[in-house]
């Protein structure tokens, strides 16, 4: 007698979707975890002049990766295409959950730009903002 024997096709999970954008990470800020919407188009202008003055004096491109997953947010350098992912070389630059995501900002007058407000999960009550700017302004 033959053994019965069959394939299950395995389902894709919510946690398993996960899409990937090619950004330039601007810069970062520590803020108060207090920081209201009405103060945060300031604090990106703060990230994008401080980008514009290092640039000068030192430039410097960070293009990274961002993956968002029902899981998490997770940054990591673009090596890009050229260059094999290597994970003694490349690491993430940050990795949050879902629900530390506090706020997010878009510029309607510059669509390339926007930026994320993260909530530390420490008890010293910091959060962390982030701006990115994107090349294609509609993704």
């Amino acid at each position: 007698m033959e053994p019965l024997s069959f394939k299950v096709k395995k389902l894709q999970t919510p946690t398993d979707i996960s899409v990937d954008f090619s950004l330039q990470l601007v810069g970062s800020l520590p803020v108060h975890s207090l920081t209201t919407m009405p103060v945060l188009p300031w604090i990106v202008a703060e990230i994008r002049r401080l980008s514009m003055q290092s640039s000068v004096e030192e430039p410097s491109t960070s293009q990274i990766r961002l993956y968002v997953s029902p899981a998490g947010l997770r940054c990591e350098p673009d090596t890009g295409k050229s260059q094999q992912w290597d994970p003694l070389i490349c690491s993430s630059l940050f990795e949050y959950k879902p629900q530390h995501v506090h706020k997010l900002i878009h510029n309607s007058h510059d669509p390339s730009y926007f930026a994320c407000l993260i909530k530390d999960g420490a008890v010293n009550q910091h959060s962390i903002c982030y701006v990115f700017r994107a090349a294609d302004p509609t993704k």
